[in-house]
């Protein structure tokens, strides 16, 4: 099994799959340090755990080649150094698929997420057990990519489609709970995670609020009005379909004319945001949540799990460097003696050398008798 041919074959192999291992990390660090609604849900941070999951793939490709052309010379040091090297892959390896799988954690238990999502989540007390979810900075992360989206799907369709297909999954509608904003609600955005610059460029027209107010403040209720738990009927940054149009309910139907300038919800879209009735639907901030680590934790455990190869190559490199090489070795001749015809034979080998050193000369061949 660890002949010098099968420990070649075996880091051809390797090679091989450590290859797609390579495109697969590449590619998806790529991704995660491009993608903003990474950077948005889950810090700055992350960018840079992408940037080094690329980084990391040029580096193992390197020591991919090497590992093969130490293996093909039997060179001992430059298989030394693919094990050495291969053994700081997997704990760099280790360490960034970790660091991708833990931020898919959620921060609070699923029935707190799905309760404080509500109009009136009973048994829970809105104030005490929902504030401490409400106004976390993982919770804010996520508020942050509804609002890009929300933004965005005015003039671009598919971020119109992402909102609508998380409703649809979630049974939702908007990413606060209804009628859920508090005025009174001081907190802003985390320093770590900010808005890019491609978002955000339009004004409010009810209000002198702009967009960049409003992503730096987490809390923009209706002002003016009686009621602070109604959201502002904001805008998008333009007009794909009618149902783009901001959400702009009645307030106060019992004034004549009645008094317009609020949402039951937090920034919807499709036919959701015209309903009147609070506990139809819930605040979509549990369900984008859920969109968004089912995203990021698959790639992260793959990750993981291809470390695997960094282990197998390294026994590998140990293996071929405790082997002999071709020309230390004791010739085919030597290690493999030849087959002795005559060590089983059942034939009497000293008689038949006595018989032919003292044979009479007139047997020997070459001479002939003549009788008379």
């Amino acid at each position: 099994m660890c002949t010098p041919a099968n420990l070649r074959l075996i880091f051809m192999a390797l090679c091989l799959t450590k290859s797609i291992q390579m495109t697969f990390m590449f590619a998806f660090g790529i991704m995660t340090s491009l993608d903003i609604k990474f950077h948005q849900a889950y810090g700055q941070h992350i960018k840079a755990i992408g940037i080094m999951l690329s980084c990391m793939s040029v580096f193992g490709s390197f020591n991919m080649w090497l590992g093969l052309k130490g293996s093909m010379m039997h060179n001992k040091f430059l298989l030394l150094m693919h094990a050495v090297f291969d053994g700081i892959a997997f704990f760099a390896q280790l360490w960034l698929g970790w660091s991708i799988l833990e931020v898919t954690f959620p921060e609070f238990d699923m029935y707190t997420r799905e309760m404080c999502s509500q109009s009136n989540p009973a048994p829970l007390d809105a104030v005490e057990d929902c504030m401490e979810y409400l106004q976390s900075e993982r919770t804010s992360g996520f508020q942050m990519v509804w609002r890009s989206y929300y933004y965005e799907s005015g003039r671009d369709p598919n971020f119109f489609q992402k909102i609508i297909d998380i409703q649809r999954a979630g049974q939702c509608c908007g990413f606060g709970p209804p009628m859920g904003c508090m005025k009174y609600d001081p907190a802003t955005f985390p320093h770590n995670n900010k808005f890019d610059d491609f978002y955000f460029g339009g004004t409010i027209t009810d209000g002198e609020e702009s967009w960049s107010l409003y992503s730096s403040s987490r809390n923009l209720c209706s002002y003016g009005t009686s009621n602070k738990y109604w959201y502002p009927p904001l805008p998008l940054s333009g007009d794909i379909s009618s149902e783009s149009e901001p959400c702009d309910q009645i307030i106060n139907e019992l004034e004549v004319p009645p008094q317009y300038g609020g949402c039951m919800y937090d920034m919807p879209l499709s036919t959701c945001k015209e309903v009147r009735e609070m506990n139809i639907y819930n605040g979509c901030m549990f369900e984008i949540e859920n969109v968004m680590n089912a995203e990021m934790a698959p790639s992260s455990i793959v990750i993981l799990g291809l470390s695997i190869l960094q282990v197998l190559a390294i026994v590998a490199a140990c293996c071929f460097c405790w082997k002999r090489k071709q020309h230390d070795t004791f010739p085919d001749a030597l290690s493999n003696v030849p087959y002795d015809p005559f060590k089983n034979a059942k034939i009497d080998i000293a008689g038949a050398l006595e018989r032919k050193i003292h044979r009479p000369k007139h047997e020997q061949p070459g001479i002939e008798f003549i009788e008379d």
